[in-house]
């Protein structure tokens, strides 16, 4: 039995009859061995994972028990495993906040409503926050893949994946050979104000591309697409579509090939292009075809098929390995070990882990986080030496929003914690002081500095250069 057995805001909801929405999908998994149950917002696509004891409730929820005989029957059922009545509290308002649970809710539980708001709007603060994320939900899509799956359908077979396996293969080996007139100077080719020009334009088309095939892998076995829009990744527009109800897929290969989809169609299109290259003649057509290669093979295996970015890598390693929500609960596993050993906080409950998931957190977390930081790093300064103040701007958005702001609040969080165990001088001691060695580093200790310019000296004659 959970450790919140009885909830003084138990009175509070015993007594509400609630049901599940008709336009919710329950489906069964098993991750490690181990048997969990998502349920699917099929109007949203939006998808909640839950314990065969949280199940147990969701299920007998038909608008006629109420909360108490519930709870009283997955006590039955379950005995010492079965949810107490906080964690009972905690279900009912994911479910209620989620917009999935129907039931008369009296005045003194509007706290569930106001959580709701309160999430909405933390997520949006969030999204402020990221200088190079930004998304703008435009249209529902399901109608069009709905209409347009069945000529697409074939390239989900066998066939059509042998057929993509032959032509990635016939490229590498061109690509081999044609390698170094490929990559000879090819910075400067890549960062020509024209080029650039072409790129701004092609970009969004190849990532097009790579979103309608996420969408029509979701729509081949079932799944929904209720979100469509526009995000701004850098300043650059690209389009994307919601594919999140695969994860209430039952099999690992589909959630798989679901995000591998977009990967694969940038790939096939970037072999494509390089059979054009390769045929045509210098020219606009050509340095189009040069620039899809680049974009649907180098991009897309840094980016989107690097596991370490939360894009398609992610989400197939996080499938992969059989760990759902992998940055999520690798962040909360680092955090709890930070809090307990680093700062001897022991009032905190561990949270859950199954066999063999202890090791993945942690490696996933540290090699994400630094990965993270250095490519932002590195689009900050590389945006600072063409654009110096845009690079400014970007570095201190990016330094408070993603560094200053969450070290602030979860500090305030573990000092919370702290007070309760009377060990605040320690929390303060183990914060403050890397944060003021730091500001010495920078502010106080000199550094060296240089620059670099190009251009041509005129030496008068009988003058003297030291």
């Amino acid at each position: 039995m959970s450790e919140d057995i009885f909830s003084t805001y138990w009175y509070k909801v015993a007594d509400l009859r609630p049901r599940i929405r008709g336009h919710s999908r329950i489906s069964r998994h098993h991750y490690r061995g181990q048997r969990w149950y998502v349920l699917l917002d099929q109007s949203t696509g939006n998808s909640y994972r839950f314990s065969p004891a949280a199940y147990q409730i969701i299920g007998l929820m038909d608008g006629r028990r109420t909360v108490e005989e519930l709870w009283h029957c997955a006590g039955r059922l379950y005995g010492d495993e079965a949810p107490g009545q906080g964690e009972v509290i905690g279900l009912l308002s994911k479910l209620y906040s989620a917009d999935m649970l129907v039931c008369a809710v009296p005045a003194d539980t509007r706290a569930l409503l106001e959580r709701q708001e309160k999430s909405s709007r933390a997520k949006a603060r969030a999204t402020l926050r990221s200088p190079f994320f930004l998304r703008l939900p435009l249209v529902d899509p399901d109608r069009f893949f709905t209409r347009t799956i069945a000529p697409v359908r074939p390239l989900f077979s066998r066939i059509g994946l042998a057929i993509w396996c032959a032509t990635i293969l016939i490229a590498g080996c061109l690509a081999w050979l044609h390698w170094q007139e490929m990559t000879t100077n090819i910075v400067d080719r890549v960062f020509t104000r024209n080029n650039l020009f072409l790129l701004f334009l092609i970009y969004p088309a190849v990532k097009g591309i790579h979103e309608l095939a996420h969408g029509y892998a979701v729509k081949k076995w079932g799944g929904e697409i209720h979100e469509m829009g526009v995000m701004l990744l850098v300043f650059m527009p690209i389009p994307y579509i919601d594919a999140s109800s695969s994860s209430s897929f039952r099999s690992r290969s589909q959630r798989m090939t679901v995000g591998a989809a977009g990967i694969g169609a940038e790939l096939f299109l970037a072999a494509l292009a390089l059979f054009a290259w390769i045929s045509l003649e210098p020219g606009i057509v050509r340095t189009i075809a040069f620039n899809i290669m680049l974009i649907g093979g180098v991009s897309t295996l840094l980016f989107n098929g690097n596991p370490l970015l939360r894009y398609d890598g992610y989400y197939i390693l996080s499938d992969l390995l059989d760990i759902p929500n992998l940055a999520q609960r690798g962040a909360a596993y680092v955090e709890y070990l930070a809090t307990r050993h680093l700062f001897g906080l022991t009032h905190g409950e561990p949270p859950y882990l199954a066999p063999g998931e202890r090791f993945w957190l942690l490696t996933y977390t540290i090699a994400s986080s630094g990965y993270r930081l250095l490519v932002y790093g590195a689009i900050i300064l590389f945006v600072a030496s063409k654009f110096f103040f845009i690079g400014v701007l970007l570095g201190i958005w990016g330094f408070f929003g993603m560094i200053l702001i969450p070290v602030i609040r979860k500090t305030r969080a573990i000092l919370s914690l702290a007070h309760a165990e009377d060990k605040r001088g320690r929390v303060l001691a183990l914060t403050l002081l890397p944060a003021i060695g730091l500001l010495l580093f920078l502010f106080l200790i000199p550094m060296p500095h240089a620059s670099t310019s190009e251009g041509v000296i005129w030496v008068p004659e009988e003058s003297l250069v030291r």
